[in-house]
């Protein structure tokens, strides 16, 4: 049977996590940090689980090997399902690091590399990310600023504010800072190197591991990013906000009615950043409250979304 499926995530919690995603959007938690909330995934480490209907219960890549039309007709080029969507709180800075290539990882790894973006959805005064270099470097001068402790002079601190997107590609060297909340969209991929960890400890007591070798391997040493590099606005409330071979991501601004609709192309998912309303489809009404993520199977047909209301889609 086929209908908008409700999910619910899978969340972490990491040493820079805050508290706003329990506190202020409900996610489900033993303790009271959640660092992130994967909202739409198949990955192992962490799966999405369907809250409603017929496959209440069920985890979504579960479902997805038995349905594999749902997915539609453009992920069939995938081996694995090609998105997982998260949303993270960092009360405090993430590691320095980067991501290998498909053509790196699936010879070293044996599994996908990863490109990502990101959408700010709420940032403190100040805050910001890091991304990329402030120039060109070799790599023997980044190897002697990371045994040096220096790598943080290299990089590029962009300020960011709500709204912003950002597109880092594999081999960028990135990360969150401190005081941001971001829906990141990324490909269904866990692997990270680290360059760079602050001397953090984690719950073991221990440094954190580094990758350096291995992310020396894979940096882009003369990647430059900035925000909003790659927004086109489509018009009626849609911005384009990013495109690669993995995902097509927009931010939907519903005041007061968006319609919209999934072909047999591709799934659609829909992640509520901000505000309330309802998901209309054919004779059938689902409440839409904030940080609320839906997956719309592939030849799902019209829908109707209503209120006022920011939500950030994706789909191949």
């Amino acid at each position: 049977m086929i209908y908008p499926m409700k999910l619910k995530p899978a969340t972490k919690d990491y040493v820079w996590g805050g508290s706003r995603l329990k506190r202020e959007w409900k996610k489900p938690a033993e303790g009271g940090v959640i660092a992130e909330s994967w909202e739409l995934s198949c990955h192992n480490d962490g799966m999405s689980v369907i809250e409603n209907g017929e496959y209440a219960g069920m985890p979504l890549g579960e479902l997805l090997e038995h349905m594999p039309i749902y997915k539609g007709e453009k992920c069939e080029q995938f081996e694995i399902f090609p998105i997982l969507i998260k949303l993270i709180d960092a009360k405090t800075n993430l590691s320095i690091q980067v991501h290998p290539s498909d053509e790196y990882a699936l010879a070293h790894e044996g599994q996908y590399g990863k490109s990502e973006m990101w959408y700010i959805i709420d940032a403190e005064e100040g805050s910001g990310v890091y991304c990329g270099f402030k120039r060109a470097v070799g790599k023997d001068e980044l190897e002697a600023a990371l045994k040096g402790g220096k790598i943080l002079d290299l990089l590029n601190f962009i300020p960011v504010k709500k709204g912003d997107s950002i597109y880092i590609p594999s081999g960028t060297v990135h990360a969150i800072c401190g005081g941001l909340l971001i829906c990141e969209v990324q490909q269904n991929s866990s692997l990270t190197y680290r360059l760079y960890d602050y001397d953090r400890v984690g719950k073991d007591g221990k440094k954190r591991e580094l990758h350096i070798e291995k992310a020396l391997q894979v940096v882009n040493t003369s990647a430059v990013t900035a925000p909003n590099e790659n927004v086109v606005n489509e018009g009626c409330g849609v911005r384009l906000l990013a495109s690669c071979k993995y995902f097509t991501v927009r931010e939907i601004t519903v005041d007061p009615e968006y319609k919209g609709g999934v072909g047999q192309d591709c799934f659609l998912s829909l992640t509520c950043t901000q505000g309330e309303g309802v998901l209309l489809w054919q004779d059938s009404s689902y409440d839409v409250a904030l940080g609320d993520t839906f997956f719309l199977p592939a030849g799902l047909g019209e829908f109707t979304l209503r209120g006022n209301m920011k939500l950030i889609s994706a789909c191949v």
